[in-house]
């Protein structure tokens, strides 16, 4: 069992609201692609890498939940949603709970990314015809030290790939999966130089 340190009890309440929308709305089109995560796994790992990390970048971010988390932990937080009415949610969310996380609409693919179908880029339940978000930000992806995703698996490929050329050498890429849990890379340590 995971503990959660006392002065964030509050993320209860947090992954609680989280639900209650989710259960709401669950059949509205904005939700379809829609799955929530092992929000106390990814606290814990959150608290781990606060000495390892600054700035996060949350792919796919839903209802925000984890930005939100990052947020409050101290992290300069963001978080890039296709779907607009997700993101109205986030940013109700993270007025609620105290959050300066930054949520933006569009795509979190880099516009500077072309897919290799060679070596294995291919997307498959992400949408990739909405304009990146970067330029709403004012980052790029090599801005964010820590970025977190819940890629569909068969999608695994490529966003480790976006990372590699996209993101800085320093990027670590946390990532969850229902069968196989939390786990953190830096997919573009072994990049070659050109």
């Amino acid at each position: 069992m995971i503990q959660i340190p006392p002065e964030y009890d509050d993320f209860k309440e947090l992954w609680a609201d989280a639900e209650a929308i989710w259960i709401a709305h669950e059949n509205a089109p904005a939700f379809h692609g829609y799955v929530s995560a092992d929000y106390a796994a990814i606290l814990a790992k959150l608290l781990e890498l606060r000495t390892h990390a600054t700035t996060f970048l949350e792919w796919g971010s839903g209802l925000g939940v984890v930005a939100i988390m990052a947020s409050r932990l101290g992290f300069d937080a963001y978080g890039i949603e296709v779907e607009p009415q997700l993101v109205d949610f986030s940013m109700r969310l993270a007025e609620k709970y105290n959050a300066s996380a930054t949520f933006v609409t569009g795509s979190f693919i880099p516009a500077d990314f072309e897919p290799r179908l060679e070596a294995g880029d291919e997307f498959h339940r992400t949408i990739v015809d909405e304009s990146s978000a970067y330029e709403e930000l004012g980052m790029e992806l090599r801005d964010f030290e820590l970025v977190y995703a819940f890629p569909w698996p068969e999608e695994l490929p490529v966003f480790r790939s976006m990372i590699r050329r996209c993101g800085a050498n320093n990027t670590l890429f946390l990532r969850y999966d229902v069968r196989e849990g939390l786990s953190l890379t830096r997919p573009a340590k072994n990049r070659s130089k050109k």
